[in-house]
């Protein structure tokens, strides 16, 4: 009877460990720019059952398959602006989603222009559409519906313990809606900045943070000198330099750096080095991959969500 009980206390304790986990996986990692080792810019975040898609970049779908999701099973998704590298792959999630299966509407939050996007979607796969909702496959338009939310600065989602807080950043380049996000499950919180130069918005939203996603870019002084369009994209972009400013002002746990934008053939290390270089303190700072993942908990857990050998 001891060890029955000793059982039970000890699965319940282990099953409320793992449920005050926040599990972020970057499933691209990159910019608009194609690689197979960076897919462009979508995250995953999975905290109390729910998943829940920040961007959607190319790729997005594979990323999820080499993790043995099912392209089915998410259906929240936040937008940070609409460059083309963030959203390329809402059409995939939309139409293959609905192909295998999603059981709730596809509920997307995002900037001015995320409702006019979607309904041309639907109207450029309108043939297709017409094809599957007869036989032999007779998919039901159901799993087509949408729910869309443009946002505003605030909070855009709670369910339960999870909450999610959109704020305004400035991207630049002409982007009159960009948006970063705060999420909060429990005791635990992670920003992620999308596409911004130095936002003293950001840094009021992700003060003492657990971990913070933020863009980087980098290019060598000459090469930002001798050609405009270089200049343009650090303006819109964060350089090391504003990033060390970043971090010392927001003092996260752990910092994870993405949408790298390394020009002129700086690496990822010296991109790393100069920032290190800058901070107060010894903050952890690392260059995101695509599929790491990074359990937030008391001890920051970060490892490969890539599944595909182990089937």
């Amino acid at each position: 009877m001891m060890r029955l009980f000793l059982i039970s206390f000890l699965f319940c304790f282990s099953f409320n460990a793992y449920a005050e986990v926040i599990k972020v996986t970057i499933l691209g990692s990159g910019t608009p720019r194609p690689s197979i080792e960076r897919f462009s810019q979508s995250i995953l975040i999975e905290a109390n059952k729910e998943k829940l898609l920040f961007d959607v970049g190319r790729g997005m779908s594979i990323r999820l398959n080499q993790m043995d999701i099912g392209i089915g099973e998410v259906d929240t998704v936040f937008l940070t602006h609409m460059h083309s590298d963030h959203i390329l792959g809402l059409p995939d999630l939309l139409m293959t989603g609905w192909i295998y299966q999603r059981k709730n509407p596809l509920t997307i939050f995002g900037p001015t222009g995320t409702n006019k996007f979607i309904k041309n979607i639907k109207k450029a796969f309108a043939e297709d559409i017409a094809i599957r909702t007869v036989a032999p496959e007779n998919h039901k338009l159901d799993g087509l519906e949408t729910k869309i939310f443009e946002i505003k600065e605030g909070l855009v989602y709670k369910k339960n313990h999870l909450k999610v807080l959109a704020f305004r950043v400035d991207h630049g380049g002409g982007v009159k809606h960009a948006f970063g996000y705060k999420i909060i499950y429990k005791d635990q919180s992670i920003v992620i900045s999308g596409d911004t130069n130095y936002s003293k918005n950001l840094i009021k939203h992700a003060r003492n943070c657990d971990l913070l996603i933020h863009e980087i870019a980098d290019a060598p002084d000459k090469l930002i000198k001798k050609f405009p369009k270089v200049q343009g994209l650090m303006n819109y972009h964060t350089t090391p330099n504003e990033m060390i400013k970043i971090i010392n002002e927001v003092n996260p746990r752990y910092t994870v750096l993405t949408h790298v934008l390394a020009l002129g053939g700086v690496s990822e290390d010296q991109i790393i080095k100069k920032i290190k270089k800058g901070l107060k303190k010894d903050y952890v700072v690392k260059i995101a991959y695509d599929l790491m993942s990074i359990d937030v908990k008391d001890n920051i857990k970060v490892y490969s969500a890539d599944y595909t050998n182990e089937r």
